[in-house]
């Protein structure tokens, strides 16, 4: 995400838009931000988390596909409304991913290092993005591996659900 937080105007205007054309682009993020939020949480309440939180970093991947592809403004906006999608939705599917998978317990402890982690995580990518541009001239590979993390994710997530590593909440009865 941080390569469309810092990357996309300069890759939009790279296509040839305007500069105020590609920040209206990159505005489109927060309404489909609010759309997939919207959309993947009610998915979610009747899908479960898991698969949903996997479509939504599929999601990512395609967007950054899109990206890739793209040869013009219009293209590179749906890429970036596709990714839009996925924004803010994973976050909560997270939360719930997480308090299902390590119990309600460890729900902070986790959720805490993972959105620790994460900035990490995003300002690397945006680093890296900028050693992209800066060797190659252009952000290809940085969408090829945007693209390759949103799958790989969406992959390893979708795995079907191992056992919960959380002990449950109940009393607990000895097998006779």
């Amino acid at each position: 995400m941080g390569f469309v937080n810092a990357h996309y105007v300069a890759y939009a205007t790279g296509l040839g838009a305007s500069a105020i054309a590609a920040a209206g682009s990159l505005a489109t993020v927060g309404a489909m931000g609010i759309i997939g939020a919207l959309g993947f949480g009610f998915f979610a309440d009747r899908r479960g988390t898991r698969p949903v939180l996997s479509i939504a970093y599929s999601f990512r991947g395609i967007g950054y596909a899109v990206l890739l592809l793209a040869d013009s403004l219009p293209m590179a906006t749906l890429g970036v409304m596709i990714i839009g999608m996925s924004w803010t939705s994973v976050i909560s599917l997270t939360g719930s991913v997480s308090a299902d998978q390590f119990g309600l317990r460890r729900l902070g402890t986790v959720y805490g290092a993972i959105f620790g982690i994460m900035p990490v995580g995003a300002a690397s990518g945006v680093w890296v993005a900028g050693r992209v541009f800066d060797s190659d001239g252009n952000y290809d590979l940085a969408l090829w591996i945007s693209m390759a993390l949103g799958l790989g994710v969406a992959a390893l997530i979708g795995i079907p659900r191992y056992k919960q590593l959380a002990p449950t909440l109940g009393p607990q009865t000895e097998p006779v």
